[in-house]
């Protein structure tokens, strides 16, 4: 606490001496890192000091100014307006700034896509943090870059693989937000796995964490899962103690993504304990704070909530108006999770589709029931019935877009393996077979690397088929993130994988299959539940050697993986090498 205090006290003094040290960079630099770490602790602070530092902008350097640009950005943000705030974002990360400002920008663009769910670009953004993120040094912002990508990797639905980013993020050990967030992230990601109960040790090591880092937010958004666990279990009144004792703190800052949360969960948790006046408060609550937000979930709940409190009044005519209003932010909301599912779930394309019907006859029961309601009121029966006629028109339509979406689906699937999510040996041959037909029209190099994981069957033999599964999903996601964005990579049998590379000689494949070599290497099988070594046989060849034919470079490749096996396995051969390989009688070694 006294260090607290004496650098906020030298961050005062510096401000009111500011006119004489305008141009001193190190004081400058002093106030941004001090506003930085404000930013999502003490917002009232962290606002004064910007309002603070304005004046001084025009004696800042081009670095300082950026890093200024950029709290400014989040500051926007966090008042609610991401268009502004991602417009200067934008600007940021295609600028000539510094590789930190310029990460800082593109991982609040990442949050910023999750928050606007424009999934698409926030996984090209992911591609740019994860190019950029090996080359910081700075451990505070490699944590802040991957617990945004764990943020949105929670948000796009794909939590276990936030739950392993969470966990890598809780293992760098970096003073300050670190410790909450990596917390409330694993929180998060158990919380929609379903493994997350009101006894969880996890929820008490989050709130520890960020009642420590003194995190406000984080420390909301905490309260917000364990109101719905609490909700969950039928225990309204828990939820509605739980929301209430800390409403205080996040609507002093205002953070309007967490508030509507709260709001509309207030509204629901009211509605179940009969307090139709409150639930109505909260309700209309969220409905004015999420104007222009594009956040569904609260927006929902809070009309859903709306829509019960003017049955109860037997106001039908504005019950009919609300549903209408709740109908069309639950579409909004399945229709994200539908975008989601199309972007990482194909695989579970049955599971997504029978969800979908149950949530149509869900919907279709619950128009049955405001029919029944407001057929009560005789004024009302026309306006209900085409209102109702309307909604079953569209519930229809929607089925059938997301019918003719199942079966591009199922084509799609037929191209990948089911257990690696790469190309099957089948797509695998088509699109190979079309790339080495416009090489060789273009008298470009092509290569192959053909590679087997060794001892393979040993692993099977001894700890299951499910452990040789673990292995192969895990070698093929590494090699899949290693591989360039036109190589062909694909399963084409059972621990045997090939890589197509255009516009490649074999030295160049040579130096990729290595970096395969040493990633698969360096695997930790410790998660399967067993530990043992993973290692690969590489063979390499290209069309100078093998010439333009998929047989003749899959097979000199294989002969090339074969040398690598029987010289020690773990290694990477060359085909150009199997000939001095030939033992005394003419054999293959």
């Amino acid at each position: 606490m006294k260090v607290k205090f004496l650098v906020n006290f030298i961050i005062s003094f510096l401000f009111i001496i500011s006119p004489c040290l305008a141009n001193d960079k190190v004081d400058i630099d002093v106030a941004l890192s001090q506003a930085d770490s404000l930013r999502s602790r003490d917002a009232i602070k962290f606002n004064q000091l910007l309002i603070e530092l304005e004046p001084l902008e025009p004696t800042f350097t081009p670095t300082q100014k950026d890093y200024f640009q950029y709290l400014l950005a989040y500051q926007i943000a966090f008042k609610g307006d991401f268009v502004k705030a991602q417009q200067i974002w934008e600007q940021l990360s295609e600028s000539n700034s510094t590789l930190e400002v310029k990460l800082r920008a593109n991982a609040s663009l990442l949050n910023t896509m999750a928050l606007s769910k424009q999934w698409n670009k926030g996984l090209i953004y992911i591609e740019k943090i994860l190019a950029d993120l090996h080359l910081v040094t700075d451990p505070v912002l490699s944590q802040m870059a991957m617990s945004v990508i764990s943020y949105f990797y929670n948000k796009i639905g794909q939590y276990e693989l936030a739950l392993r980013y969470a966990q890598k993020l809780s293992t760098l050990n970096v003073h300050g937000q670190g410790g909450c967030v990596a917390e409330e992230l694993i929180l998060e990601s158990k919380f929609y796995l379903n493994t997350l109960n009101l006894d969880s040790p996890e929820i008490n090591s989050a709130i520890e964490a960020c009642i420590v880092d003194d995190e406000i937010v984080w420390l909301s958004v905490i309260y917000t899962f364990i109101a719905r666990l609490h909700l969950k279990n039928g225990d309204s009144g828990k939820a509605i103690q739980l929301l209430e004792d800390n409403l205080g703190p996040i609507e002093a800052i205002n953070y309007v993504p967490t508030l509507s949360h709260y709001y509309s969960l207030l509204a629901s948790s009211y509605i179940e304990e009969f307090q139709y006046m409150k639930a109505k408060e909260f309700g209309l609550k969220t409905i004015e704070l999420s104007k222009g937000m594009n956040n569904m979930e609260p927006e929902m709940i809070a009309y859903e909530a709306l829509y019960k409190v003017a049955v109860e009044n037997s106001d039908f005519e504005q019950a009919l108006q609300y549903y209408i209003k709740f109908a069309e932010a639950d579409k909004s909301y399945f229709d994200d999770l539908k975008t989601k599912y199309l972007a990482f779930q194909l695989a579970q394309h049955k599971a997504v589709e029978q969800k979908v019907q149950i949530e149509l006859l869900n919907k279709q029961n619950k128009l049955l029931q405001a029919s029944q309601r407001l057929a009560e009121s005789e004024t009302e029966n026309n306006r209900l019935f085409m209102a109702l006629l309307i909604m079953v028109i569209s519930l229809l339509s929607l089925a059938s877009i997301r019918a003719k979406q199942t079966q591009k689906r199922l084509k799609r699937l037929a191209q990948y393996d089911s257990l690696t999510q790469i190309f099957n040996r089948g797509h695998f041959t088509s699109a190979a077979q079309e790339a080495i037909t416009a090489c060789q029209k273009n008298q470009d190099t092509i290569s192959c690397i053909l590679f087997d994981l060794d001892n393979f069957k040993g692993i099977n033999d001894k700890h299951g088929h499910g452990c040789g599964d673990w292995v192969l999903k895990h070698v093929a996601s590494t090699c899949d993130d290693l591989k360039r964005k036109q190589d062909i990579f694909a399963r084409i049998g059972g621990e045997e994988f090939c890589v197509v590379l255009s516009n490649c000689n074999a030295e160049m494949a040579m130096n990729i299959a290595e970096d395969y070599r040493k990633a698969i290497a360096a695997l930790d099988s410790s998660p399967s539940g067993y530990e043992f070594p993973i290692s690969a046989s590489f063979g390499v060849t290209d069309s100078q050697q093998s010439d333009y034919s998929l047989e003749a470079l899959t097979s000199n490749a294989d002969s090339a993986m074969y040398l690598a096996k029987h010289t020690g396995r773990n290694r990477v051969c060359n085909y150009a090498d199997v000939e001095s390989a030939k033992d005394a009688d003419g054999l293959m070694i």
